[in-house]
C-alpha cells in the first residue's frame, strides 16, 4: 500500500476529484491507540500524514522502545520539526483519545476488521492492492 497510496493521492486526491477519509482502526492494543493519538496530535500542527508515515516507517523502533512510551512519539515529533512542547502536552492530556475511539467504533460498525480497507462509491477494496485496481474502481465512480 505504501507504493500505491502516493499514486492515488497524486492522481485523484491532489486535484480534488476524490476525497480521502481516514479512520483509525485500533486492533492491536494500547500501542495502536497511542499511535493513532500521536498522528492526531501531529495533525493539530498540520503534520498528520507526516507522522502517520513516520509511525509506519519506524514500527520496529516504536515497538522495541515501547509503543505506549510518549517519549518515543515526542522524539518523532522533534524529527518532523514539530513544536514538541505542544505535541507532548497533547499526548499527555490524551486530547484525541475520544476521537480515535469514535473512529475505531465507526470502522468496526462498518465491518472493517483489518487494514487497509477502502470504500469507493459502494465498492469495498481490501488489502494492499495494485494501483490499477483502485484506478478501475475510481474511474468507474467518477462523473
Amino acid at each position: 500500500m505504501l507504493e500505491t497510496e502516493p499514486q492515488i493521492l497524486n492522481s485523484y486526491i491532489a486535484d480534488g476529484r476524490v476525497r480521502l477519509i481516514y479512520r483509525h482502526l485500533v486492533q492491536i492494543g494500547e500501542g495502536a491507540q497511542i499511535s493513532a493519538e500521536a498522528s492526531e496530535c501531529a495533525g493539530a500542527q498540520g503534520a498528520f500524514w507526516a507522522m502517520r508515515d513516520k509511525l509506519y516507517a519506524e514500527q520496529n523502533r516504536l515497538f522495541s522502545e515501547g509503543p505506549t512510551q510518549i517519549g518515543t512519539y515526542v522524539a518523532f515529533a522533534n524529527e518532523l520539526g514539530l513544536d514538541t512542547g505542544q505535541f507532548q502536552a497533547c499526548m499527555e492530556q490524551r486530547t484525541f483519545q475520544e476521537q480515535v475511539e469514535r473512529d475505531n467504533a465507526a470502522a468496526v460498525a462498518e465491518g472493517v476488521a483489518g487494514r487497509p480497507v477502502f470504500d469507493v462509491a459502494g465498492t469495498r477494496l481490501i488489502g494492499a492492492l495494485p494501483f490499477s485496481q483502485f484506478q478501475q474502481v475510481i474511474e468507474g465512480a467518477l462523473p
